[in-house]
């Protein structure tokens, strides 16, 4: 037998109550692109005690739709369109779970730009990065929210963080600054 290893992050799952309209979005704010749509509306929806005991959805819960999109280099976006009768807002920076996903950018200002024309909402401009182990000159940070309320994270960073002089790991986008 062999030992597994885990080659990296493979997607993160979002569920939306529209998945046209959530693909639409990631394509215009993003450059995404459709990979595949495992079924659609036109299809039979995914529901039953099966279903939810699998993926731990609440008792009722039916799958209307899924896509997978991709965006650029690194982990794809599955698209999850759910209706149920006992459905939760997105998450926020404070509560418990993944609260968000970041998107590195080489551009901030013209990515933060596009988001916001394709209809997402900026929480802020873009800012300086404040933590001493991701400082730099130019290395600036910006969350914002899709039109489903999911955050998203923009980050660029074409200085040398200082985390560089305190571990031989790399965060992948600096693989090539050793």
């Amino acid at each position: 037998m062999t030992t597994p290893v885990i080659r990296g992050v493979n997607h993160i799952g979002i569920v939306v109550p529209d998945v046209e309209a959530a693909k639409s979005f990631l394509m215009a704010a993003f450059r995404g692109q459709l990979i595949y749509q495992s079924f659609g509306p036109q299809d039979p929806p995914r529901q039953g005690p099966e279903f939810e005991r699998a993926v731990g959805a609440f008792p009722g819960t039916v799958v209307r739709a899924q896509a997978m999109i991709k965006i650029g280099t690194g982990p794809d976006i599955e698209l999850f369109e759910m209706h149920g009768p006992e459905q939760a807002q997105p998450v926020r920076a404070s509560d418990f779970g993944i609260t968000h996903f970041g998107v590195y950018t080489d551009d901030i200002d013209a990515s933060v730009e596009l988001f916001e024309k394709a209809g997402g909402t900026p929480l802020t401009a873009p800012r300086a990065i404040p933590y001493d182990t991701e400082k730099g000159a130019g290395n600036k940070v910006c969350y914002c929210r899709t039109p489903w309320g999911t955050t998203v994270e923009f980050i660029t960073t074409p200085t040398r963080m200082a985390y560089h002089d305190q571990t031989d790991l790399r965060r992948w986008q600096d693989e090539d600054r050793r």
